[in-house]
């Protein structure tokens, strides 16, 4: 018997240096051919590289009524998620006016499409809070001609009846306003993809106001080989990682690999000017790599005063939020007289 168990034990021994060695020999054959694709792949980007907006046009946007503030004030403002899901309605033109209302100029509002192809503003969680269970691709639009989107907010009682917002009403908008407008596309297609392009070409306001964002390299790329003056903003996805076994989903190195893949080679080549990243994998270290490649780090979502001042003061970086009502008291100074 006890032969027979160290017969087993020594057959498993074996087996496991066997397969060690049969490892190192593929990673000994496999790692020189790895290093030689990623060469080639770095070199071929460079013959398919976008050419980014500049950071003059790109400060523009972000920044152009804090050059109005005193140094002491913070240095910079938040940008507002669906003009504060929090505090109004969201994707409204309420929630919209009251964050003009606040002087934040800085707003990010979800472009949607619906099933007969009209742009509109909305996010799939409005609908699900009025138990809508259809994809919005699958709703035509006269089906929001009735649809309400404040009834279902928990604030909702505070405000007037209101309609879905348009992507044409939004562009009118915006010719009688000096907002700047994330406008982040969740669900990608054919049809939304034409819309925009046909836009930022016949509507000069959209180039100077509107900063087009979504988490598809593709899409973006393409939209920018025909609009080289669109600025866009490459949206990273928490959970794009999730897809990845447990024990792979937790390794530091593959995330690093991955991060490196997107600042060295994804967004040159797309010719992104911003990322948006989440707060559980922002650092910054993060930020300083992000920035070295041109690209401006935007950290979502922050709603914690104390997070908001760290961001603020300390590694002095864009931040989406959902409310201005936790906003620090060094950001809403009483006006002077």
């Amino acid at each position: 018997m006890l032969y027979q168990l160290f017969w087993f034990l020594a057959t498993c021994c074996t087996f496991v240096v066997n397969a060690l060695w049969l490892c190192c020999n593929f990673a000994s054959v496999g790692i020189p051919w790895l290093m030689l694709l990623l060469f080639l792949v770095c070199i071929g980007s460079k013959f398919v590289k976008l050419k980014s907006p500049t950071d003059d046009v790109v400060l523009s946007m972000l920044s152009k009524n804090e050059k109005q503030r005193d140094a002491n004030e913070a240095l910079f403002w938040p940008i507002v998620n669906r003009g504060g899901a929090f505090d109004a309605p969201e994707n409204s033109l309420a929630a919209i006016n009251q964050c003009v209302a606040q002087r934040c100029q800085k707003i990010l509002l979800d472009l949607g499409i619906t099933g007969d192809g009209k742009a509109i503003i909305l996010h799939k969680s409005t609908l699900e809070k009025a138990n809508v269970n259809e994809p919005m691709q699958k709703l035509n639009f006269n089906f929001f001609d009735n649809f309400n989107i404040s009834e279902h907010h928990p604030l909702g009682q505070l405000f007037q009846p209101e309609k879905v917002l348009t992507f044409e009403k939004l562009l009118k908008l915006l010719e009688s306003s000096e907002m700047t407008v994330f406008l982040l596309a969740s669900q990608i297609n054919s049809t939304l993809l034409e819309i925009v392009r046909e836009t930022a070409a016949k509507r000069p306001i959209f180039t100077k106001r509107i900063i087009f964002c979504c988490s598809s390299p593709l899409a973006i790329y393409q939209l920018r080989q025909q609009c080289p003056d669109l600025v866009c903003g490459l949206w990273m996805e928490r959970s794009c990682f999730t897809i990845l076994p447990r024990y792979l989903n937790t390794s530091t190195i593959l995330l690093s690999i991955v991060g490196a893949i997107y600042r060295n080679i994804i967004a040159p080549v797309i010719g992104v000017s911003l990322v948006f990243i989440h707060k559980d994998e922002f650092n910054a270290q993060i930020s300083t790599l992000w920035k070295n490649v041109g690209v401006r780090p935007i950290v979502y979502t922050i709603n914690s005063p104390n997070e908001k001042r760290y961001f603020q003061q300390v590694t002095k970086t864009l931040y989406l939020t959902d409310s201005l009502r936790s906003e620090p008291q060094l950001i809403f100074k009483p006006k002077r007289k």
